[in-house]
């Protein structure tokens, strides 16, 4: 007898299944497609990394990470601060550089 739900991962190499309408509106904005680019090879950011690497300001950067999060497009995971707080692309949805796997579709950043 299994106590998870359909959207809970059965193993490390499984992630929950995502709303493939948050999803795309969480990827449908210009800042937002960068931050995925920026995350796409594995690294793992804070708020405050991304903010200076866009040379934008950090509460307008912080709301469009959580956005990504909320969406489940990225993790995120709290810091003290939310200047601490740190996002990443999980390697289980990215299966080769380049190619993030999200479920409902594979996006290919080599032809982005």
């Amino acid at each position: 007898m299994s106590n998870s739900t359909p959207d809970t991962p059965q193993s490390t190499n499984e992630l929950p299944k995502l709303d493939p309408v948050a999803a795309l509106f969480a990827l449908g904005s210009d800042v937002r497609w960068r931050m995925i680019k920026l995350l796409a090879d594995g690294r793992v950011m804070s708020t405050s990394e991304v903010a200076t690497a866009f040379e934008r300001d950090l509460d307008g950067i912080g709301k469009q990470l959580r956005v990504l999060a909320a969406a489940g497009v990225v993790d995120g995971h709290a810091g003290e601060d939310r200047r601490q707080s740190v996002y990443s692309i999980p390697a289980t949805r990215r299966p080769a550089p380049g190619i993030i796997d999200y479920g409902f579709c594979v996006i290919d950043l080599n032809k982005a």
